[in-house]
């Protein structure tokens, strides 16, 4: 399986009164680190220091053809995750590559845990590529779906 190890702050307004990070929070880590994956940077962002995706799939953002909708997200907390000054790596990789959809899967991994064997959170989302004028799903094209497929990988197994 070739993955995405994405690292991402863990920021002190994600804990909640506990002093782990929330719920909505984890949403958040796992939304920027599918964003460093598959969205472009436009040009002009690139050329102000933002690194290009790996997995880029087009410009995204206001004024792009095409945009993304989340149709769904499952998400399992094997164990509590406190304030981390060295962040987090969140590993994804797509699990399903469907004609206008992708589903990404996610593990959330602490830097003492690189190889994952004890993840703080498993994830999936299932993503739906749509026109931004009209709202109807869109076909990936070839070329998209040559760059995405290097990504694939055995879907994670939920409780």
């Amino acid at each position: 399986m070739t993955h995405l190890d994405i690292t991402v702050p863990v920021r002190w307004t994600d804990l909640d009164a506990y002093g782990h990070v929330n719920n909505a929070a984890m949403v958040r880590l796992l939304e920027e680190a599918r964003i460093a994956a598959f969205w472009q940077p436009s040009d002009e962002e690139i050329a102000l220091g933002a690194s290009p995706s790996p997995a880029g799939l087009g410009a995204a953002g206001v004024g792009a053809q095409v945009s993304t909708v989340i149709a769904s997200q499952r998400i399992e907390y094997a164990r509590s995750l406190g304030h981390r000054r060295e962040g987090v790596t969140v590993r994804l990789w797509i699990s399903r590559l469907g004609g206008a959809s992708m589903d990404v899967d996610y593990l959330v991994l602490t830097k003492d845990d690189p190889s994952g064997e004890q993840p703080v959170t498993r994830a999936r989302t299932v993503v739906v590529l749509i026109d931004a004028a009209t709202g109807t799903p869109v076909r990936l094209d070839d070329e998209a779906r040559a760059r995405l497929g290097q990504y694939t990988g055995e879907p994670l197994s939920f409780r």
